[in-house]
């Protein structure tokens, strides 16, 4: 890895700085630097991903409870739920969310990138057909090959074996009505069965794994962690370089191009702090507009989840691993045999199913936990159980995120809006209803002892809304603020150039016109794949 030459606080020049080591910064670096001889900057405010923790698959939920490599944001209090603010973690530190996710690859359906297409109009491909070379490229699946997968690329994909509660979950949605689907990425997303997951020797391969550390011993990459930016530098129209902190330290670097990747959250407070974005929001705040960008920070979108729990009957799951002489015993087979609970995600299988017709495409997501979630993701309850959290596909709900002052140190307004509008309420309780059906079906009737939330006594339409209002939580998946479209009040065009400044793109979820039905890992890697081809056809021009 090459040394950062401006410790001191001086400046060096970069044919290229990329802000944001996340899912999408990751790529860009890494294949940029082994590539081309373009001199790179590549910095990111969280630290290396060094920790044990992050490379055994189950080690995720412990990253989400004690939050060392998550920012811990949250958001503004959420009238339309019931009046608290949540917590919106992002993953902080290289790999930024694919280093503490669950993991699971899913790319979605070919609708959304059609709805991409439709906002970007005719000019540049942005069809799921446009894509699909991108998710073929990188993915290494050891499970599928074509048509639709690749079976040699950087970023593993496997399955991991289903433990017997997910198992029974697995063939009572099937007793429901629900078909069974071994490729959710395949010809079609409807179904049940098991999940693919970014793991590969049984280790998490997370955007640094696979493209950022194959790089790092190239001359031409610099990367700098705990490098807080503060500012794109503009000179004029034209982005310059970018003002950030180490250790106390300002530095700036200069380059001939500038690539913002720093996330839907700090992508956007990023522009509005160097001037761009909406006038009266940057005046009202002491910032000189510099371009005016009304749609900064706007579009917001995340999946909502709320869950669904039942305890079993019986050492069912994965409880009596979290804890005690259990984790001990299951962290020592993984070192030895790497399998057992470590090596695995705990969400082994999913279902996508639409509650309204059952032909139709999918428009809940159902994800199997086979432990008694507290609260999301979060440490588990030590009696087993499972816990089927259901997900608002496709929100109709739009948020923002907005600066709180002018201090690049304060965390920004963020408002996801989640079940917002009626019809993601409508289609969260049609989705819960649905599920709890699943409790009862022949393959579980037996395993399960009583279901603990919902609980019995909510029976009506009001009673899973509130539980949703009280229960639900985020996806982790913002998108959206910095729109790329056709039209003037998009951040980004559709070659993911910022509106008004030359030499600066964007190329994260954040330039997502609207949210993929499912997680957004791997089409963040993948846009971001197509944004460097993009980027490189300009450089050529």
């Amino acid at each position: 890895m090459a040394n950062d030459a401006t410790r001191s606080g001086g400046s060096r020049n970069y044919d290229l700085i990329i802000v944001g080591a996340g899912s999408a910064g990751c790529l860009l670096a890494g294949r940029l630097a082994t590539e081309t001889d373009a001199r790179i900057l590549l910095l990111e405010h969280g630290q290396r991903d060094i920790t044990p923790l992050i490379h055994m698959p189950s080690g995720f939920a412990k990253l989400l409870q004690y939050g060392r490599f998550l920012y811990p944001y949250m958001t503004v209090p959420q009238k339309q739920l019931d009046g608290r603010p949540r917590a919106l973690q992002q993953g902080w530190g290289l790999g930024g969310g694919s280093s503490i996710n669950a993991m699971a690859y899913v790319r979605g359906q070919a609708r959304d990138y059609a709805q991409w297409q439709e906002a970007v109009g005719d000019e540049v491909g942005w069809s799921f057909d446009d894509l699909l070379p991108h998710f073929k490229a990188m993915e290494g699946s050891d499970v599928f090959s074509e048509p639709w997968h690749g079976s040699d690329g950087p970023l593993k994909v496997s399955e991991v074996p289903l433990s017997p509660i997910n198992r029974a979950v697995v063939k009572a949605f099937q007793e429901i009505g629900i078909p069974y689907n071994p490729d959710y990425n395949g010809a079609t997303q409807t179904g049940v069965g098991p999940c693919q997951l970014t793991i590969g020797n049984a280790r998490r391969c997370s955007s640094a794994v696979a493209f950022l550390h194959p790089a790092e011993g190239w001359p031409n990459l610099t990367v700098q962690t705990g490098a807080l930016v503060s500012e794109v530098v503009l000179d004029g129209d034209r982005a310059t370089g970018v003002r950030y902190t180490t250790n106390g330290k300002v530095h700036e670097a200069s380059a001939e191009q500038i690539i913002v990747s720093a996330g839907a959250i700090n992508t956007p407070r990023l522009l509005m702090l160097s001037g761009i974005g909406p006038e009266e929001q940057l005046r009202s705040h002491g910032i000189a507009v510099k371009v005016k960008a009304e749609d900064v920070g706007q579009n917001l979108q995340d999946h909502p989840q709320a869950p669904v729990i039942a305890r079993t009957k019986g050492e069912y799951g994965y409880s009596r691993y979290a804890y005690g002489f259990g984790m001990i015993a299951a962290g020592l087979q993984y070192l030895a045999t790497k399998t057992g609970p470590v090596a695995s995600n705990g969400i082994e299988s999913v279902s996508y199913f639409n509650p309204d017709d059952a032909g139709g495409e999918a428009t809940i997501q159902s994800f199997h936990s086979a432990v008694i979630a507290n609260e999301a993701l979060g440490a588990p309850d030590r009696r087993p159980g499972v816990t089927l959290e259901n997900v608002v596909l496709q929100p109709v709900s739009r948020g923002s995120v907005t600066l709180r002052d002018s201090d690049i140190r304060s965390d920004p307004l963020i408002d996801p809006n989640w079940l917002g509008e009626p019809e993601d309420m409508r289609r969260m309780v049609a989705g819960l209803r649905r599920v709890r059906e699943v409790l009862d079906a022949p393959a579980l009737r037996d395993i399960i002892e009583v279901e603990v939330q919902p609980g019995a006594d909510a029976r009506s339409d009001a009673d899973l809304a509130e539980h949703a209002k009280r229960r639900l939580t985020c996806m982790w998946h913002p998108i959206g603020t910095c729109r790329m479209g056709k039209d003037d009040r998009s951040v980004v065009d559709p070659r993911l150039r910022v509106r008004g400044v030359r030499n600066l793109r964007v190329i994260d979820a954040s330039i997502m016109p609207n949210i993929v039905s499912g997680n957004t890992n791997a089409p963040t890697m993948a846009l971001a794949s197509r944004g460097l081809e993009l980027f490189r056809q300009d450089l050529e021009l």
